[in-house]
């Protein structure tokens, strides 16, 4: 087998190892959002305990990478692939604990249906985020960072409108146990809004994958909001 032949296989083999991280995190948001829209404890027990496929995922991911790094001396845009899918796993190894969290939630607070409804308007967006990013590493090329920044913006004025209802709610409530309930929710919230930060990241990666430099894509953003204000 010639070396243009082993380097092509390499490369589709970080590529598809990397896409199986993401589809087994898109697999633990299903899950998630099953389990509190079903209030399923044992499900989300499930998506609890499989965290740790998704870290020992991510960690063979790094060690696979670093080898072929290693072994096939790789330069140019295959050099950029085989590192920026280091940087990505390492931030969907991030948005698959907010699963994780959003299920310890679950099970030890036993969520309302309004409660429900203002974690699954932040978990909906920020699973539409990682089924883009999941397209886009199976074909890098094809550059849809506006609607990655697009839909990270919708989430930022989402966890600030919910941010204020339940700011509210702390003002109103009855005792400290409910107190601390909110506070546990606008946690999850802030936890979503953290996964599409780091969904942000990994377009960035892409976009050094495609290009060969780093675009402040969150920095855009921020300033699209401030112009609108």
């Amino acid at each position: 087998m010639s070396y243009n032949k082993i380097l092509d296989s390499d490369i589709k083999t970080i590529k598809r190892e990397l896409i199986r991280l993401v589809e087994a995190t898109k697999s633990q948001y299903a899950n998630t959002f099953e389990s509190l829209k079903s209030q399923n404890l044992e499900l989300a027990q499930e998506v609890v305990n499989g965290d740790i496929k998704i870290n020992d995922l991510q960690n063979s991911f790094t060690k696979m990478a670093l080898w072929k790094i290693a072994k096939q001396q790789m330069v140019a845009g295959d050099l950029r692939l085989a590192v920026g899918g280091v940087l990505i796993s390492r931030e969907i190894e991030r948005i698959a604990d907010v699963a994780k969290h959003i299920c310890a939630f679950t099970i030890k607070y036993n969520p309302q249906p309004i409660e429900i409804e203002y974690i699954s308007k932040m978990f909906d967006l920020v699973n539409k985020m990682l089924n883009i990013i999941s397209v886009l590493i199976d074909n890098y090329d094809n550059d849809q960072h506006q609607k990655v920044l697009k839909a990270e913006e919708q989430l930022s004025i989402e966890f600030s409108n919910l941010s204020n209802i339940l700011a509210t709610r702390i003002s109103d409530s009855k005792n400290a146990t409910e107190s601390r309930k909110i506070i546990t929710i606008v946690r999850q919230l802030k936890n979503l809004e953290r996964a599409g930060e780091c969904l942000i990241n990994i377009e960035e990666t892409l976009q050094f994958i495609r290009t060969g430099k780093f675009e402040e894509l969150q920095e855009s953003m921020i300033n699209n909001l401030t112009t609108k204000k």
